[in-house]
């Protein structure tokens, strides 16, 4: 097969396409021979001594790669119920699949260490199913790589024997009667070359979970009735049985089936003397869930690595990657499509008419699709040369780091809403380039290398420019440099006779530009020690106890290429509109670096399968970064202290299920963890970290990071609500806390099935309490587009709990949607577009099945082909939550700090895919 320069896009994707039609159908039918050839065959064999007598209760199991050195290893743990033993005649039994080995004991009580090693050969047409072959090393055979023991009866040392060239072995085979021999060649000519080509597809659909009526048509009320009109932004009119509709808009059909698929093939040439060459093409193509939004990526690699001697080691790395993004997730343009389908009124096909203007208050999400210009295109390179000395007595490394990275962003809004009568967008364009250089150096303290003195020396250059097309904005071009040297000392399995302590103690000294205190003292410690006994004649037990301590400091980027947090400055009521993004720059070094100071300590026990692991950690963060409005931009601020605390218990085990063939793996983690906000360095209450005007996230002293605080009803000192002469509660003019975002819990059932070679993965996930606040059911509600607005609105003489303005107890009843009133006086209308966000904070929890993986991996071991892994694979089949919107743990405009906040938030994707890997 021949690879050249890539090809032109199209021509390119149809070669990949007609290349990954032509190897899943080579996939196809190595799968079907596989299931012909490779069977189950129950086999039966006889066990002889060396004059032909049966040996009763001799011992017979089956290997995968790493046998068993000892007949005493099967008295405990999984390989017990695999075990098998002859009868009274020699005869043993089992079932076997092409290729499989197996290990047998004649003597496994007199000789537990002796042995002897068979593969199994299926022939569907022979009447026993298949033979054995035995697996002998040739006289010549002298390698120390840890594989598959040899008899000692069959050869005086008991080497390993290699059945498969990898990384630089280098080996031949033949095959004589039932016997195969493995010969070692010393000189070979000619170098290995190894070849995977991986293919890989998916498809994903949208989990919308969003309501919406459908009963009710867009319109007000009029002088007592209800009026079909498109003068209004509500669905607030007549329903639609008493008008004669021209069709009907299906709000989610904005969503299709989104597509991925991947081609990679990576080739390494190993040849003693020369080196060993990696090299690997990469490239993707994906269709989103919405139409414009497609995308392209492709890389490569180049990599060369070589030993002279023993000693040293020279590595060359190279990779490039480019991507190019239409319609990606920037600014509000994915939750803008969102909004406009859900809140096009039922009374008009937005597809079928594809303009501007659904009506005069109306987006159209169609028109959206067709008139998007959002466009990102990134491009990256990292380069590397790396040099190791590894002495007898000392070590010493150096390493050249180069990366240049591009991204240009290209986002805006057309002219698609009232009010706007010309297109806004803007070209952003930004360039990094760093130098990074690290020179590493150990002095062994003994001879087995695991006791050192460590010193490194870190030195980065980084240099940024950013342009806009905005005219108000000057081009930027910022550099910083630092330095950091660290000292001390480092165990690793040192002491005993079981190597039973592992240390890192390595202080060291940051010198930098970005912060107006230029030095800084980091530190870098763990003390791990291993434990073996036996408790209780539970057999033994393997216990590791550790601590750790760490103190870093973070230093801040020059330009903050998340460009989102500056929706903190805009109303509920300007989300459709463009939102000028701004830039955080650091112009000027910030007062401190931001600090963390990490404690952990933590135990695991081990016994057979059983493994339980337990850690706790509190970390505290002093000068904590954070954007502040300052005039009318932004700067970074050293402007927050806080703390978590926590704990997580994980435990796993492994057994085989009623004496099978079957092995499930269970595994349990439980995390817990609270923080709060120990201190705020600016002359405010609290500090906004995301979210809008109306609602937000903070930082506030005493309070969880992140707390939600937003509009709430008005209370009297005991807590009643206040209602205003309509009788309607009162939304008070200030903001308050909400709620928590963080989950009490976070819960993960893990579990892994393997059979016959075949190996399933389950994941669930169980997310335990936290609040979010569900603004997109707060909008519905105000346009009447929400189905709780159908079935309420024809509620009356409903009654509100509360204080009247005369300070009695409140008895004025109200109808929640009177057509003699003005629409804008009805239940929901009167709170306006944010709504009242006290109303909307709602319970965070969920259980979700996050993943299901199928794999298969099939030993082909033909001349060109010797291996296909297949993996099917699922994510987020499906969650249950009580969340009245889609899924509670997204987040705002797709920030990291965001989760807790949804406003027309993506909903969680379904997917389905498939992996295929051919080795040849």
């Amino acid at each position: 097969m021949r690879y050249g320069i890539p090809l032109p896009a199209a021509s390119l994707s149809k070669l990949l396409l007609e290349k990954m039609i032509k190897y899943t159908s080579l996939c196809l039918f190595l799968c079907v021979t596989q299931m012909l050839f490779g069977q189950v065959q129950h086999y039966e064999g006889k066990i002889t001594d060396a004059v032909g007598r049966p040996l009763k209760d001799a011992a017979v199991i089956r290997v995968a790669d790493n046998i068993v050195s000892s007949f005493a290893e099967l008295n405990t743990g999984l390989h017990t119920r695999k075990l098998i033993r002859t009868d009274v005649n020699g005869v043993f039994g089992m079932d076997l699949n092409d290729r499989d080995k197996i290990q047998l004991w004649k003597y496994p009580v007199q000789l537990p260490t002796t042995y002897l090693l068979y593969e199994f050969r299926s022939d569907p047409f022979a009447k026993s199913g298949g033979y054995l072959v035995e697996l002998v090393a040739a006289r010549e055979q002298h390698t120390d790589l840890n594989l598959f023991p040899l008899d000692t009866s069959t050869i005086v040392s008991t080497r390993p024997v290699v059945f498969r060239n990898k990384g630089g072995a280098y080996y031949s085979m033949t095959e004589k009667g039932n016997r195969i021999y493995i010969h070692q060649n010393q000189k070979p000519g000619y170098g290995l070359l190894d070849i995977n080509l991986t293919l890989g597809g998916s498809v994903s659909k949208a989990d919308d979970r969003v309501r919406l009526q459908t009963d009710y048509v867009q319109g007000r009320a009029k002088d007592g009735l209800l009026i079909a009109s498109n003068d209004v932004p509500y669905s607030w009119g007549p329903s639609v049985a008493q008008i004669d509709l021209p069709g009907f808009y299906n709000n989610k059909n904005v969503y299709r089936k989104g597509h991925h698929s991947s081609t990679t093939l990576d080739m390494t040439y190993n040849k003693d003397g020369v080196g060993k060459f990696y090299g690997e093409i990469e490239y993707s193509k994906k269709q989103g869930l919405f139409d414009p939004n497609r995308a392209k990526f492709w890389g490569t690699q180049l990599n060369y690595s070589r030993y002279f001697g023993v000693e040293h080691h020279f590595q060359v790395l190279n990779k490039f990657n480019q991507s190019d993004e239409d319609m990606p997730m920037v600014g509000n343009n994915y939750a803008n499509v969102l909004m406009g389908a859900y809140l096009s009124p039922v009374n008009v096909d937005a597809k079928a008419q594809p303009t501007s203007i659904i009506s005069d208050v109306y987006t159209n999400p169609w028109y959206l699709f067709q008139n998007n210009r959002d466009n990102q295109f990134n491009q990256k390179y990292i380069g590397a040369l790396k040099y190791d000395w590894d002495h007898s007595r000392f070590f010493l490394g150096a390493q050249l780091n180069y990366q240049y990275q591009q991204n240009k962003l290209n986002y805006g809004l057309v002219g698609s809403v009232s009010g706007m009568n010309r297109n806004v967008f803007v070209n952003r364009r930004l360039k990094t380039k760093l130098f990074d250089t690290n020179v590493q150096g150990k002095y062994y303290l003994g001879e087995n290398k695991k006791l050192y003195l460590q010193g490194n020396f870190w030195h980065k250059k980084q240099w940024m420019s950013l342009e806009r097309s905005k005219t108000d904005f000057a081009p930027v071009s910022l550099v910083h440099q630092s330095l950091e040297f660290q000292a001390g000392l480092v165990a690793k399995e040192f002491g005993g006779y079981n190597a039973n302590w592992n240390l890192d103690l390595l202080p060291s000294i940051l010198i930098n530009d970005k912060s107006k205190n230029k030095t800084a003292f980091n530190f870098v410690g763990q003390v791990k020690r291993r434990f073996e006994f036996d408790l209780f004649d539970w057999e033994n037990i393997i216990s590791n106890v550790w601590t750790k301590f760490d103190l870093s400091h973070l230093e801040p980027n020059q330009i903050n290429n998340d460009i989102q947090f500056s929706l903190m400055r805009y109303s509920i009521k300007d989300f459709q509109s463009f939102l000028p993004m701004d830039e955080l720059l650091l112009w000027n070094p910030v007062d401190k670096l931001q600090r963390k100071i990490n404690y952990e300590f933590g135990a695991s026990l081990k016994r057979k399968f059983w493994n339980l692991d337990g850690s706790f950690y509190q970390f505290y963060v002093k000068n904590g970064y954070a954007p502040l409005l300052q005039g009318n931009q932004y700067k970074l601020n050293n402007v927050v202290d806080y703390q978590q605390k926590g704990f997580r218990i994980a435990l796993s085990s492994q057994f085989g299920v009623y004496n099978s063939n079957v092995v499930w793996s269970p595994r349990l983690d439980f995390h817990r963890y609270i923080n709060k906000v120990d201190k705020i360095h600016v002359a405010a209450d609290r500090v906004q970290i995301a979210g809008m005007q109306e609602i937000s996230k903070n930082y506030i002293v005493n309070q969880p990071i992140g707390v939600i605080v937003g509009t709430v009803y008005e209370r009297t000192s005991d807590g009643q609500l206040q209602i205003d002469g309509d009788g309607y509660p009162i939304m008070s003019p200030e903001q308050k806390i909400l709620g928590n975002p963080n989950p009490d819990f976070s819960f993960i059932f893990g579990n892994t099935l393997q059979y016959k070679g075949f190996r399933l993965d389950v994941d669930l996930e169980w997310s335990k309490g936290g609040k979010v606040w569900n603004g997109t059911r707060q909008t519905l509600n105000y346009m009447g587009r929400s189905r709780e607005t159908a079935t309420e609105r024809l509620l009356k003489n409903q009654l509100f709990p509360g204080i009247d303005p005369q300070g009695n107890k409140n008895n004025k009843r109200v109808d929640y949607y009177d057509p003699g009133e003005s629409t804008d006086l009805n239940r929901w209308v009167r709170y306006g577009i944010s709504g009242v966000a006290e109303e909307a904070i709602e319970d965070a929890s969920y259980l979700r099945l996050s993943k299901v993986n199928l794999s298969r991996s099939f030993d082909i071991s033909w001349h060109y082909l010797q291996k296909i892994d297949l993996i099917l694979y699922a994510e987020n089949l499906m969650y249950w939550s009580k969340y009245k919107g889609n899924f509670p743990g997204s987040s705002l405009l797709g920030q990291s700090n965001a989760v807790g906040l949804d406003y027309f938030n993506s909903p969680l994707m379904k997917t389905f895919g498939f992996n295929v890997l051919l080795n040849f």
